[in-house]
């Protein structure tokens, strides 16, 4: 629960609470009664938000029949970059509207603590100043302090100019020692203090006020008897003027004069007070209804799932809300909608919903700043995985939205998982096979498991299964829509905590892995490519395709290998594998091709002298190569097939199309005056769609 929606609930609690005591309890004679319901609804506003109590679900133990479809793992080169970076991170902003409600908060705490203090402080040096008598176990100042006399636990301090053994001294004593053997400064001081922590609520102050008012009526009530209530109340009157208190003492002379007096001189009958008292019982009924218990839902549309109930053990899960601080991750098109909002309300639904599943969520961050409160990029990947490490959950899930850089028709959620071959990684994808499962019938889902061939961090340096979820993208418009409203944060973070539930319950699926082309992965940079999935829900299956040409020329391991290092090579490599596209007249043809060409860059990244050649030239010291696989191509089922040289062609525009965008450098400086680059189009030769 977030320290807002706490704070809310206490208010309104309170604010009901005392509500109806204002309406039905308020200046009625039973004093005692009053003073408890006061305390208890200073308790009930402060504890009952913390309770969340499911009612009025059943558990679901049913074996689901439905079983797992065969996942495939499809080795790429692109994607979520989360690795760690050499330079220097990002400082995050500390000066934010959310920041200053937090210290405009504290220091609101501060102020009234302060406050409490100086008085305590000030009762201590009186008695420190003055002597005392012990009477029946009380101490018995005489003093000649203003605001005298007054009582404080077990200390009654007296004015010296108020005769003790005099009628109205001895019924002031009494005043002040009933204050002493109720405990009222018990109630001040608890009052004082959680009204200093919740400094803000009005009707914590209200009720403050009036507890010290029944406190007085109490005393009152003791103090006189039914022969001199009127020569009492002319005491009040003479004495309420020349009182000056502090404000955690019992003062005889408290202010509520005029309500003290009619206390003192008026009767009540019993019959409608009883009534009133009685019907304190269905408030607090429906409050607790209202405020603790929630209704077990059915998350899943009827369908069945393995609900992992009170009876099991939680299961712990990290929910990682990708970027955060000036880490914004992608951008929408008109730049209005930023990457760490949506994933940090995803991750907030889930969290709020995970009790409902049994499931414990740990999140990495929970405001609009890097996790640990730190001020580096790198730093901030570091607490995301230590925090693993120091919780060791049974899951760790990074919620992150995808970008294409292009108005194309990149759509649907995908799941990422670790490259590493081994028993972490076979969990890993388990879970994502879980996940893919439920989110595809949510909304468009990549049905192959993706694997970047340079490991995501978080998915590489946790201790548990680890997968990354891409909600959509961010640039298509249909997907930004469906992912920034509420109800559909909601209903993608109630199949996320499905898919966790069904992994941790059910058998483990059948996972094949899509290994890349091994010729081709060598001459990789460690930039991503882009391969394109067919999103056909035709089945996927094993045969060579019949290639339309001849086979593509293999890129010869010849040529001199590029630093990898150079930061300018590493975002041209990035920027030619996010925008590349396989185009789908040659994919449908199983076309495949080669594009050489060179290109120019300024520190603006800002793309010139774009030119094409037959063959890698002479001049060519450095070449990066990159390759674009194409998955799930047709089977030469076009009726306007293309020939070899119609191919090329096409490859060339897409190549040259690519290049007239303006690439991201992040202020690096090219070291070259002229870059050359290698495209292999490679069609993925194990995978075609067939009827």
């Amino acid at each position: 629960m977030t320290l807002l929606l706490y704070l809310g609930k206490v208010t309104l609690c309170s604010g009901i609470l005392l509500g109806y005591y204002w309406l039905f309890l308020r200046n009625k004679r039973f004093h005692r009664y009053n003073r408890f319901y006061l305390q208890a609804t200073m308790l009930v506003s402060v504890v009952l938000p913390f309770l969340r109590i499911p009612v009025l679900y059943k558990p679901q133990n049913a074996v689901n029949q439905a079983v797992y479809e065969t996942i495939e793992v499809l080795t790429v080169n692109y994607g979520e970059e989360e690795g760690m970076g050499s330079g220097p991170g990002r400082v995050a902003s500390l000066f934010t509207i959310e920041n200053a409600l937090y210290i405009l908060y504290a220091l609101g705490i501060v102020a009234l603590l302060w406050m409490l203090v100086r008085s305590l402080i000030y009762i201590r040096r009186i008695s420190k100043q003055y002597p005392f008598e012990r009477v029946s176990g009380l101490k018995f100042f005489t003093t000649r302090e203003p605001g005298t006399p007054f009582s404080f636990f077990r200390s009654i301090f007296w004015n010296h100019e108020l005769p003790f053994n005099s009628h109205d001294g001895q019924q002031i004593f009494r005043h002040e020692l009933f204050h002493v053997q109720q405990k009222h400064s018990t109630d001040i001081i608890l009052t004082e203090i959680v009204t200093a922590f919740f400094w803000f609520n009005p009707f914590f102050h209200i009720l403050k006020r009036e507890l010290k008012a029944i406190h007085e009526f109490l005393a009152d009530q003791y103090a006189i008897s039914d022969n001199d209530r009127y020569a009492y109340a002319e005491l009040l009157v003479m004495q309420t003027l020349k009182a000056n208190h502090i404000p955690i003492t019992n003062h005889f002379f408290q202010n509520h004069i005029k309500r003290r007096i009619a206390m003192i001189t008026h009767k009540q009958s019993s019959r409608y007070s009883y009534g009133s008292r009685l019907m304190a019982l269905p408030l607090l009924a429906l409050l607790f209804c209202t405020v603790a218990l929630y209704a077990q839902r059915s998350a899943n549309g009827g369908r069945t799932i393995y609900y992992n109930g009170p009876e099991k053990a939680p299961v712990t899960v990290i929910i990682d809300a990708g970027h955060g601080g000036k880490d914004a991750g992608a951008y929408s098109t008109n730049g209005n909608v930023k990457e760490k909002d949506l994933t940090l309300q995803i991750s907030q639904k889930i969290q709020q919903l995970a009790p409902q599943y049994n499931v414990n969520v740990v999140m990495t961050r929970t405001d609009d700043n890097l996790p640990g409160g730190g001020t580096d990029i790198n730093n901030g990947l570091r607490a995301r995985t230590e925090l693993a490490q120091k919780v060791n959950p049974d899951m760790y899930i990074s919620i992150h939205i995808s970008h294409s850089d292009n108005k194309g028709p990149y759509s649907g959620f995908e799941v990422w998982v670790s490259n590493k071959d081994n028993e972490r990684t076979n969990r890993s994808k388990h879970l994502g096979a879980a996940l893919t499962q439920e989110l595809s019938t949510l909304y468009k889902t990549e049905k192959t498991l993706k694997q970047r061939t340079t490991n995501i961090w978080v998915l590489e340096q946790t201790p548990c299964p680890a997968v990354l979820i891409e909600c959509g993208y961010i640039d298509n418009e249909k997907d930004l829509a469906f992912i920034s409203g509420s109800s559909n944060q909601e209903t993608i973070a109630k199949k996320i905590l499905e898919g966790i539930v069904n992994a941790k319950n059910k058998p483990v699926a059948v996972v094949h892995s899509t290994a890349t082309d091994p010729v081709f992965e060598a001459n990789m940079m460690k930039a991503p490519e882009r391969a394109t999935a067919g999103s056909s829900n035709k089945q996927v299956t094993y045969q060579q395709p019949a290639s339309f040409y001849q086979e593509a020329p293999q890129p010869t391991l010849q040529i001199p290998a590029i630093d990898p290092a150079d930061p300018v090579i590493k975002k041209l490599s990035l920027h030619y594998c996010r925008n590349l596209r396989y185009p789908q007249t040659v994919l449908s043809n199983n076309g495949e091709g080669v594009v050489t060409f060179s290109i120019s860059v300024d520190a603006n990244g800002t793309i010139s002298n774009f030119q094409l050649y037959d063959q890698a030239p002479t001049a060519a010291k450095e070449i990066i190569p990159i390759v674009v696989v194409g998955y799930g191509a047709g089977a030469a089922t076009t009726t306007a097939k293309l020939s070899k040289e119609e191919a090329i062609k096409t490859l060339q525009e897409e190549v040259k199309r690519t290049s007239a965008k303006q690439a991201s450098l992040s202020g690096h400086t090219p070291g070259s005056t002229q870059y050359f680059i290698q495209v292999t189009f490679k069609v993925d030769a194990r995978s075609t769609v067939t009827t």
